[in-house]
């Protein structure tokens, strides 16, 4: 058995391996920057909807005094003689 071409076929081995393991850590990387863009990009969306939240959504207090206004509506009315509320 010929030593010097089972040299040959290891260092085309171990290059082989030294290129599939170096082009696998490329695409892991890319994976990984890809997954950090993203997760930036949703951090963003989260930070601007929490934000705006106060703006969407009526206050507390406001939102007491509508419920009270009702109850006091519910509570506090007559009806005419054709059947219509009428606020007293």
């Amino acid at each position: 058995m010929d030593y010097t071409d089972l040299r040959n076929y290891i260092g085309i081995l171990i290059s082989l391996i030294g290129f599939f393991a170096g082009l696998s850590g490329f695409l892991f990387w890319r994976i990984l920057s890809r997954l950090e863009a993203k997760l930036d990009e949703l951090f963003d969306l989260a930070g601007s909807c929490r934000e705006t939240l106060s703006e969407r959504f009526v206050s507390r207090v406001e939102h007491d005094r509508k419920v009270f206004e009702l109850w006091e509506a519910v509570n506090n009315h007559d009806h005419d003689d054709t059947g219509r509320v009428v606020r007293c």
